[in-house]
This record gives structure tokens, C-alpha cells and sequence, in this order.
């Protein structure tokens, strides 16, 4: 985008007057490193405008721990580059403009229904505001006994039917073959919980890395002798399953009280089977799986798209990284409800929800870090204006 263009739009934005696709078009810019310069440069012109400025060392402070938060949601290379270089000597913007690139670039929201964007973060919270989840889960072995991953120390938890189980220092569970134990053929299972508000990485033995969402389960062997490669999953898991052409690798689940299983023989998907929302997804990002139902109803996926099964199954096509957004440490919306996203919410932020009055009818849309404090994340929904909100402790009521 040329300059005066973008100049142009950033001012409508700062009158309230840009549209969904305006808005849309501002945040492609502000998602392209290239265009970081200018858009600093047409920001700070904009701010110049604004006379409550306050001095240069806590402007500089503010935006320091400001950019240190935007550069990881605007480099492609993210995951890589997790550094950030000095600010340049003219990025000295109000507290306003420090919030308004933080709004814009990393939380930024709509409405799908053509209004204008409308801001005022009004959220109200008492007592102590509410901490994002982390890496929490509960390990339950053969024999009954309970590991708590949360707070055992790291390197090796248990030695079981020729494995060993090891936590590394990264927050993940490892099982690998013991030399020592080589040669048992008993089959043993290893149940891995996480509570609400907690997340977990396994590493199967057989080179599958299963990620598990909150309020999740997975039960599997610790060692797969059998004929196909067998794991049960309650609520949401992303699965990068090693490829093994003589022992498919199959992922059985009940959520909502329709059972399936995906059989794959080497690829990533995620599943999400939550007895709340009704139905169960499950989103192909690589190779292809076969879904079937316990009617003995099946389709096949092809990258890109997902199978929902409520009664029977439908195939869509979606952005499959949308699905796995948690995974990558983000919540994203795409035309969602309050409702669907509020028990995001309660999963991650381990919070109940209630609702009180008429909470308008609304599909949200929009990007925002799962390392946010709940507050800062009401508060990106308030700047739509259609509903409010109110943390007293663990609860938080949602308003209109």
C-alpha cells in the first residue's frame, strides 16, 4: 500500500470511520513486516496531534514493553525470532497510541455486520484479575498412582514395562525405550489429564507428539505391540502422528455422545470433542484421514478441510489453522458467538460464566494472545460495544 494511502486509512481508523473491510486492509498492513517503517511513521504523525503527551523516559519505558509484546504477532519468523531490536529514536507515541497498536495489531476485533470499529475498554474486574493458563496436567500410571506434572521435578518420573518416563525441562512428557528393560511384551496404559486453565505436550514412543487443550484427557499403551496404534481422547488434542504404513494409528473419542475414530497412518490434525459444544470437529492440516461414526458412517479429508459430526457427518472446507490456534498459543475467532467463545474462556482461564439480560445476537471475529490476563481480554471484546462484563473473583458475568 502506498503511503497516502495508508495515511488516509490510519486517519479514518482514528475517526471511527473505517468499515470491516477497511479495517480488514489496515490489519493486512500492520501483519507485514515490510511495511513496519511507514506505519510507525504515519502513527507517529497521527499522535503528533495529541497534546497529553508525557515525558520521553516513561514513553520510551512504555513502548519498550509495548513492542516487546507486538514484534512476536507481527514476524512471520516468530517462532524463531522471539528477540526485539532497539525502538527507533522517533517511536515515542501517547499511552493512547501505545494502546491503539496493541488494539489494532495484536487484538484487533469486529463485528460481521458492516458497522464501524468503536473502542472504549470498559470492563470491570474486583479483587484479583485472572491468569492465563500454562503447561498443568496429571499423570496417571498403571498401577493408579498420580504424578502431578505441575509441580514434579524434571528429568525421570517412572520405569514401566520397558519405558522410561521423563519430564524435560520445556514442560513436556517423553516416554523412551529402556535398555536396561528391553524385551517386555506386557502392555501397560498411562492416562495424561489437564485441568481448566492447564495444557500439556506428550511424546509417544513411537515418535507421535500429541498436544492436549484444556480439559483434556488421553489414554494410550506406553508401548504399541498391537495391530493398530490405539489412544482415547476426551476434549481437544492436536496430533502430529509418525508415519507407520504397517500400523495405522487410530484416535477414538465420545464427545458429546457421538462416538468416531480417526484413522490415519502418519499426519497432523486436531480434534476437538468437548461434550459441550455439541458437536465433534476434526481438522486436517497434513496427509489425509478417514473419520468414522459409530454407525459405521465414514468420509475422508483431504488438507483443509473438516468433518463435523453431530447426527452425521459434514465436510467443510476452512483455514485449518484457525483450528489449531490454541496450539499456537492464540485464541482466533472467525464468525463466532459470545457463547462459543466464552467457553474458550472458561476452559483456559478455569472461570464459570453467566450471562445476564439479552446478549445481543453477534458473530465476533478477531486475534488476541492466550498469555493475556481474562481482563485484557474482555476488554478487546468490550471495544465492540455490544457486550460488557464483570470479574468478581472466578466468576464473570457477561452483559449487554
Amino acid at each position: 500500500m502506498y503511503m497516502s494511502n495508508l495515511k488516509g486509512l490510519f486517519a479514518k481508523y482514528m475517526r471511527d470511520d473505517c468499515t470491516t473491510a477497511e479495517i480488514r486492509l489496515l490489519m493486512q498492513n500492520f501483519n507485514e513486516v515490510g511495511n513496519e517503517a511507514e506505519l510507525k511513521q504515519v502513527i507517529a504523525a497521527e499522535m503528533e496531534k495529541d497534546t497529553a503527551v508525557v515525558d520521553d523516559a516513561e514513553l520510551d519505558a512504555r513502548m519498550q514493553h509495548i513492542y516487546s509484546q507486538l514484534k512476536p504477532n507481527l514476524s512471520p519468523d516468530a517462532e524463531i525470532e522471539k528477540a526485539s531490536r532497539p525502538l527507533s529514536g522517533y517511536f515515542k507515541y501517547s499511552i493512547a497510541a501505545a494502546v491503539l497498536i496493541v488494539v489494532s495489531a495484536v487484538f484487533y476485533f469486529y463485528i460481521n455486520s458492516g458497522t464501524t470499529n468503536q473502542k472504549g475498554l470498559t470492563a470491570q474486574h474486583q479483587g484479583n484479575d485472572v491468569q492465563p493458563g500454562g503447561n498443568k496436567a496429571i499423570l496417571t500410571l498403571a498401577d493408579g498412582s498420580k504424578v502431578s506434572l505441575t509441580d514434579a521435578d524434571n528429568g525421570e518420573l517412572a520405569r514401566q514395562a520397558g519405558m522410561v518416563v521423563t519430564k524435560t525441562k520445556d514442560g513436556q512428557l517423553v516416554y523412551e525405550v529402556s535398555d536396561d528393560m528391553a524385551g517386555t511384551t506386557e502392555v501397560v496404559y498411562n492416562t495424561i489429564s489437564t485441568p481448566a486453565g492447564g495444557q500439556y505436550q506428550i511424546n509417544l514412543p513411537d515418535g507421535t507428539t500429541v498436544w492436549l487443550n484444556a480439559l483434556s484427557s488421553l489414554k494410550y499403551p506406553i508401548a504399541f505391540k498391537d495391530a493398530v496404534r490405539k489412544v482415547v481422547l476426551t476434549g481437544e488434542g492436536y496430533f502430529e502422528v509418525a508415519k507407520n504404513q504397517r500400523q495405522p494409528f487410530v484416535v477414538s473419542t465420545n464427545g458429546a455422545g457421538k462416538a468416531q475414530d480417526v484413522t490415519v497412518l502418519g499426519t497432523h490434525f486436531n480434534i476437538n470433542s468437548y461434550q459441550n459444544e455439541g458437536v465433534t470437529k476434526t481438522t486436517l492440516l497434513e496427509g489425509s484421514v478417514k473419520v468414522a461414526s459409530s454407525s459405521r458412517d465414514h468420509v475422508m479429508l483431504n488438507p483443509g478441510q473438516q468433518s463435523i459430526l453431530k447426527n452425521t457427518f459434514k465436510v467443510v472446507e476452512i483455514d485449518a489453522t484457525q483450528f489449531i490456534d490454541w496450539r499456537n498459543g492464540n485464541f482466533v475467532f472467525n464468525d463466532e458467538s459470545i457463547e462459543s467463545i466464552m467457553r474458550k474462556l472458561e476452559r483456559w482461564y478455569d472461570v464459570d460464566v453467566v450471562y445476564q439480560g439479552k446478549i445481543p445476537d453477534v458473530d465476533f471475529g478477531g486475534e488476541i494472545s492466550r498469555s493475556k490476563k481474562l481482563s485484557e481480554v474482555l476488554k478487546v471484546l468490550e471495544t465492540t460495544r455490544t457486550v460488557h462484563f464483570k470479574i468478581e473473583g472466578r466468576r464473570v458475568t457477561v452483559m449487554p
